[in-house]
């Protein structure tokens, strides 16, 4: 009778737990586990989805609603949040002395033409060193153009951690082949080099993405799961992990691995 009551005592704390106190937790369980698997298996892998800005890596996928899951690894997409979409919030893990990042940020505006707004601590241990972001999406995707996106991460830049940087990118969902893919191509200042970056996203089932991309200074690989967990009485939350390399031809030394998941509220 003892042991049925303790049951039904703790089953009730857990119920009252507030929505983003259990989120953070699951995000956490989420990293963790991924990173077992990672050293269990003697490799690494990388810094999931887009730990700078979120959106891309933030459960649930893109604001085309071409895929479930991450279509970036460190670059962006044409596509920005929205306030149907609410709020996201992630976190990553960096091997190679990379260390852990948080973010989280919301949508403003309409679909086709919101402002994402992102808030990203770089480094856990300097909870104090916040980094602030914006994208806005110009223009919606069509038949005949690619969504388009303008955005600047780190507006308050930290030399150390992250410096500012100023994109320009379109993204184009092709259907033709029988695995789907999107397409993003940009430019951009500070961490894309003053160049040229641009991904592929190869979407299989929805849930799977296998992704592609130079950053302006190297080649990433990765590849993205979205999933969602299940709510009593409430819509499930979307959840998106992410493994996945960068600077892949660099040497052991230069390539950094990581995981990263995500999730979004409706």
């Amino acid at each position: 009778m003892m042991k049925g009551s303790i049951i039904m005592m703790k089953g009730g704390i857990i119920m009252r737990l507030t929505k983003v106190s259990a989120v953070l937790i699951m995000s956490l369980i989420f990293t963790l586990l991924l990173f077992s698997l990672v050293y269990a298996n003697g490799e690494g892998c990388a810094a999931g989805g887009n730990a700078n800005t979120g959106g891309e890596s933030a459960g649930g996928g893109d604001s085309g609603d071409h895929s479930n899951t991450a279509l970036v690894v460190s670059t962006h997409t044409g596509w920005s949040d929205y306030s149907e979409e609410s709020f996201f919030m992630g976190l990553s893990y960096n091997f190679n002395g990379g260390g852990e990042a948080v973010f989280m940020g919301a949508g403003l505006g309409k679909r086709g033409y919101g402002t994402e707004l992102t808030l990203t601590i770089a480094d856990v241990s300097k909870f104090s060193d916040l980094l602030f972001s914006i994208k806005h999406q110009l223009c919606s995707e069509t038949s005949t153009r690619p969504a388009v996106a303008l955005g600047v991460d780190a507006i308050n830049e930290i030399p150390e951690q992250m410096e500012r940087s100023i994109y320009l990118v379109g993204s184009k969902y092709f259907t033709r082949s029988k695995l789907p893919m999107v397409v993003s191509l940009g430019w951009g200042t500070g961490r894309f080099n003053d160049n040229v970056f641009g991904s592929v996203a190869l979407i299989w089932r929805r849930n799977w993405s296998f992704i592609g991309e130079y950053d302006g200074r190297a080649v990433n690989v990765g590849v993205s799961l979205g999933t969602k967990i299940a709510q009593e009485k409430r819509e499930a939350l979307p959840v998106v992990l992410t493994l996945a390399v960068h600077n892949v031809f660099g040497s052991a030394e230069e390539s950094v691995f990581g995981v990263g998941a995500g999730l979004r509220f409706h």
